[in-house]
């Protein structure tokens, strides 16, 4: 099997896993992800972000099949236990491909309209576990516990350790490609990686206190790569995911589901959304009928809904007319910026008060951890933090985004209220 792809250019998956990697391919429960996009609302301020879960879940695949192709050539480094092989291969591949069958629609920003509902992690674990999907049949017929293997893979359980750092951890396969291919599909070029010399630069050891190899990378040459995942990352961050538009468009959709759950249900409501508002048991199946697809018709159902507060939100999210924002200053207080703006709505009679929000996101640049080492030589191995000037300036800055979002009929209110904390 080749397939093309924008950000990695010929994808393939051969060898003893191929068959599975296909049937996988082939299952409803991963099709779904065509109909889930990657980026939710971010194609409002990108209109290229428009790509999807299912080519990020391939793109993930992808990169692990090379990080596995390089942990084969470092074989004799490593004990036993550590090793690869087909079974091992198997599990890898599926849990890289499988990672995010669970997303709602719009995919996180689902989770942050309903933050009280299982979040994806929960859902994708029910999926995989589910004798009833064909994912979960697949792999049970490779082998029957298969299922359970990928599950815990996919949640950073395995045996092999390095193995459950490259699928869940601060610098795994499901990072490095979703900041190349977010940055490719939105345009924002600050997120490329040098996966290629990364990977050359490599490197598994084994501690002394330990018996499981940690992953590494050579100190003479994979430092700068490393440092450039870092950097992408907090750019990716303040450019694109944070974007005021994209924040504005989250909190709209954010106040729509607040206005559902009051209201009673309303025309165009998909009955297992519906069940989920209410905080009723939804079966999987049912789950699985949930998508981009199913929520934007709803949207656009809500448009002629009797309330007036729906309708408006509605409209605003499905004819692009989003609520405004304003910068704040990093160190201004957040309570007393909601107190003013909560003040302009109630003088201009908006109402409810959720309608504005004082949106305030911090972001550590870098928090040290023992993600990756940094292999010297004579197998002196430090930690990046010490290894990497770049690293240590970035541990100690928290960069803030502090801003007010509104409707735009407020807009010189909010300017005048809050002029001295921007």
């Amino acid at each position: 099997m080749i397939l093309r792809d924008p950000v990695h250019g010929l994808i393939s998956f051969t060898g003893a896993a191929e068959r599975w990697i296909s049937r996988l391919l082939a299952c409803p429960e991963v099709q779904r992800l065509r109909r889930i996009r990657a980026l939710g609302l971010a194609s409002l301020a990108f209109p290229g972000g428009e790509h999807s879960r299912f080519a990020h879940a391939l793109g993930s695949a992808h990169v692990m099949q090379r990080y596995l192709d390089r942990v084969r050539t470092l074989a004799a480094e490593l004990p036993a236990h550590d090793r690869i092989d087909d079974e091992v291969t198997l599990a890898a591949l599926a849990a890289a491909l499988l990672h995010d069958l669970g997303h709602g629609p719009y995919s996180h920003t689902f989770e942050a309209v309903l933050p009280d509902s299982p979040r994806h992690e929960t859902w994708t674990s029910r999926i995989l576990l589910d004798p009833g999907t064909c994912v979960h049949r697949v792999l049970a017929e490779a082998d029957p516990q298969m299922p359970a293997v990928v599950e815990r893979l996919i949640h950073g359980h395995s045996p092999i350790g390095h193995l459950a750092r490259a699928v869940s951890g601060t610098f795994d396969v499901d990072r490095c490609d979703y900041l190349m291919r977010d940055s490719y599909m939105t345009g924002v070029r600050y997120g490329l990686l040098d996966v290629d010399w990364l990977l050359a630069s490599l490197r598994l050891y084994v501690p002394k206190d330990s018996s499981s190899a940690r992953l590494a990378v050579d100190g003479e040459k994979g430092l700068t790569a490393v440092e450039g995942f870092f950097l992408a990352r907090l750019y990716m961050y303040r450019q694109v995911y944070l974007h005021k538009a994209v924040r504005a468009a989250e909190l709209m959709i954010r106040a729509l589901f607040h206005r559902l759950v009051e209201l009673d249900r309303q025309p165009g409501t998909p009955p297992v959304l519906e069940d989920i508002m209410r905080g009723r048991s939804v079966s999987v199946g049912a789950y699985l009928q949930l998508d981009d697809t199913a929520l934007s018709a709803a949207i656009a159902e809500y448009t002629r809904a009797d309330d007036p507060v729906l309708a408006e939100l509605a409209t605003g999210l499905h004819e692009r007319r989003l609520f405004k924002t304003l910068r704040l200053a990093p160190t201004a207080d957040t309570a007393e910026a909601q107190s003013r703006l909560d003040a302009v709505l109630r003088a201009a009679s908006v109402a409810p008060a959720y309608l504005g929000i004082i949106d305030c996101v911090q972001i550590d640049a870098y928090t040290d951890d023992e993600a990756i080492g940094v292999l010297r030589s004579g197998g002196r191995v430090q930690q990046l933090v010490d290894a990497s000037p770049v690293l240590r300036g970035l541990s100690r800055e928290r960069f803030v985004h502090h801003r007010a979002i509104f409707p735009p009929s407020v807009r010189a209110r909010v300017v005048e209220a809050l002029a001295d904390l921007t």
